[in-house]
């Protein structure tokens, strides 16, 4: 009888030592390198979404003007699959653009000559046009799916490397650069 009694107060110690655990690891200051889109600098400070498309014509090549782009450009790394710690001027830029059906396809036949289509899935944000949001959710899976080109038509210093992937059944394109 005593062994058991010993066993439930040291399996309710264990519980209360891991719940306060996961507190310390959820709160805002623990590992504040991880990845996040809205935080930049290892802060709080939130990054509104930009939806000028000629701003964004300065920072990125827009051979074709889109009819709508939101981009946010960050100073972090919003990946956590990277383990690396960024420098200070790694930069990421993100942008969501629809384009008219007639530029978007030749923004695909372009994007073909540099690289064949992939499929892919992109993480839906809350700050994506509402009806790529609501195509994520109709998946289930909160992944927007399409085919993935060479970023090649948009890099503009100090962007080196890109991604651009066309959302299935849509004339919208998510456009991921970064400078490393």
């Amino acid at each position: 009888m005593r062994t058991s009694h010993a066993a439930k107060i040291f399996l309710f110690i264990l519980l209360v030592l891991s719940l306060d655990a996961c507190r310390e690891y959820d709160s805002p200051n623990v590992n504040s390198n991880r990845a996040n889109v809205s935080n930049t600098n290892n802060s709080n400070t939130e990054i509104v979404p930009q939806d000028n498309v000629e701003e964004l014509g300065k920072i990125i090549k827009l051979n074709v003007l889109p009819e709508e782009a939101v981009y946010i450009e960050t100073n972090l790394n919003t990946k956590n699959s990277e383990p690396r710690v960024p420098a200070s001027n790694e930069k990421r830029l993100f942008a969501v653009m629809r384009f008219s059906p007639e530029n978007a396809a030749q923004i695909v036949a372009q994007a073909q000559k540099h690289k064949p289509a992939e499929p892919s899935d992109v993480d839906a944000e809350a700050w994506f046009p509402a009806e790529l949001i609501a195509q994520s959710q109709l998946t289930g899976d909160e992944y927007l799916k399409g085919a993935a080109y060479a970023a090649d038509d948009f890099l503009q210093m100090p962007y080196s490397k890109g991604k651009l992937t066309r959302i299935n059944n849509t004339d919208y394109f998510i456009l991921e650069l970064t400078t490393f």
